[in-house]
């Protein structure tokens, strides 16, 4: 039996990453078409709540997808109206954490297969995060953008402006999954003393034996010279960052936030910026993405700002393709007629 696979690329997930890792996995036993999706704006909230953070046609994804028997995407629209038109589709692979852009109610109701990639740049966002810490705490984008404007400041080398080595310094992780423990254990090279708050994990074995502590948040926040974000965002931790968190952290803290705006009320952390409670803040997220060009955020000269590229490495985009098509050729192993 050979299976018709469409495998749609974009800026992200090269269409040339497909036939070789396909063929990998699937050998002889699929028929490949590839094609790469122009670039267009992420969109959310044409389609209510069925699918988010897409990008791309749905008239385009049909006439490429048509007659196709699985479907690999990375953020196009596999909206109810796609998957109606695609009477022969069968499975569908998204090289993403989160399956957000595809309806599932309509592929339950079709009983088409789903395979995602979780934790697909899991390690991309954990050494994004590291560089963000020490990026921030010794200056070196503002020592960057200050050369670039023909100034050759002094002033970072005095006693108050500096930043402590990562030796001596705590980290405080809100989020102990995939990326959190990653960062755990890179820190832990450079002997950071790391401690973290989860209420869905605990300390392992090895957490224990490198040093690193579960603690409740109020700790966290107290003994934290930086606190980075890791954590999912649910209805219980939406705007978790709030005025009450940030009046408990560490005064001068350094807040880093790789993981979803929504985690954070922005404007309460723009009111501790503002007052020196919070020393500095590194954003890859914000909500709205892209957020106002006026953002005071953006312009405030203790943060530093990324446009969400954390996750950004070409390792995170083989990672994503390797999975999808290990999933599709389990699929086809299992419904070998």
């Amino acid at each position: 039996m050979t299976i018709k696979v469409c495998a749609l690329g974009d800026f992200f997930l090269a269409p040339e990453l497909f036939p070789e890792r396909l063929k990998k996995f699937c050998g002889d036993n699929i028929e490949l078409s590839v094609h790469k999706m122009p670039p267009a704006p992420m969109i959310s909230g044409e389609h209510g709540d069925a699918i988010r953070e897409y990008s791309g046609d749905e008239d385009q994804v049909i006439e490429w997808a048509r007659g196709a028997d699985a479907l690999l995407v990375h953020i196009a629209p596999i909206s109810r109206r796609v998957i109606d038109a695609l009477p022969n589709l069968k499975f569908i692979g998204v090289g993403r954490g989160g399956p957000v852009n595809v309806d599932q109610e309509a592929i339950k109701e079709r009983n088409i297969a789903l395979a995602n990639a979780p934790g697909r740049n899991a390690g991309a966002v954990a050494e994004f995060t590291v560089g963000a810490i020490i990026s921030a705490s010794r200056e070196m984008t503002t020592g960057t953008l200050e050369m670039r404007a023909n100034e050759w400041s002094r002033v970072h080398y005095h006693y108050e402006n500096t930043g402590l080595e990562l030796s001596e310094m705590t980290v405080g992780l809100i989020g102990y999954a995939h990326i959190g423990r990653i960062v755990a254990r890179l820190l832990s090279a450079f002997s950071t003393n790391v401690i973290f708050y989860d209420p869905y994990q605990e300390e392992s074995e090895e957490d224990r034996k490198l040093g690193i502590q579960k603690v409740d948040l109020d700790e966290l926040c107290k003994k934290s010279d930086t606190i980075s974000l890791h954590t999912r965002l649910t209805d219980e931790t939406a705007n978790m960052c709030n005025d009450d968190f940030f009046t408990k952290v560490k005064p001068g803290c350094l807040f880093i936030n790789t993981a979803r705006g929504e985690l954070v009320d922005q404007e309460a952390l723009l009111a501790h910026l503002n007052s020196g409670s919070v020393g500095g803040a590194f954003l890859d997220t914000f909500n709205p993405e892209p957020p106002a060009s006026d953002d005071p955020l953006i312009h405030h000269p203790n943060v530093f700002t990324t446009p969400h590229i954390a996750g950004a490495s070409k390792t995170s985009a083989h990672n994503a393709v390797n999975v999808v098509s290990r999933a599709l050729a389990e699929w086809i192993s299992q419904n070998k007629k």
